[in-house]
């Protein structure tokens, strides 16, 4: 991740310890801090794992279901029995989570779920939810990112 000293790396191993503890909609929230699957690690049942990204660029969680080995040929998205993926509703649409800062906010067109209703951002670097600012989001019957949204 980038060069520590003993107290950088205690500090980082501090923080995972902490972040192993929290619910998958804060987990979302500090995505970064969680270990990045590694083939030959193994997972315990709880444990959070990042790989890769989600549909609007946040690095996607799993939460591992089963004891187990991790293995190069059995990967967080293709093993749904070992892994679960956090932050998506069920059609895969990345739930709406508080962006960590300034830099990563919402973009145009980005579309979420929140609270159930899916939301199709409209402006750049939005940072509040749907409710906090409407007049930044639109109600979308979208089932992908890709359909224009509903008026």
């Amino acid at each position: 991740m980038w060069d520590m000293d003993g107290q950088g790396q205690q500090f980082y191993h501090l923080l995972q310890l902490f972040a192993a503890q929290l619910e998958p909609a804060r987990a979302m929230e500090v995505a970064w801090v969680y270990p990045e699957f590694t083939p030959g690690t193994v997972y315990q049942t709880g444990d959070y794992v990042r790989r890769g990204f989600n549909a609007v660029g946040d690095p996607q969680l799993y939460q591992v279901t089963l004891d187990h080995r991790a293995s190069a040929g059995v990967v967080p998205e293709r093993t749904p029995e070992l892994y679960e993926p956090v932050g998506l509703d069920s059609r895969g649409v990345p739930l709406w989570s508080r962006p960590a800062g300034d830099r990563d906010g919402y973009a145009v067109g980005d579309v979420v779920s929140f609270r159930g209703t899916r939301y199709r951002c409209l402006a750049n670097a939005c940072l509040l939810s749907p409710e906090e600012a409407p007049d930044q989001w639109q109600a979308t019957a979208c089932e992908n990112a890709e359909e224009p949204p509903v008026d």
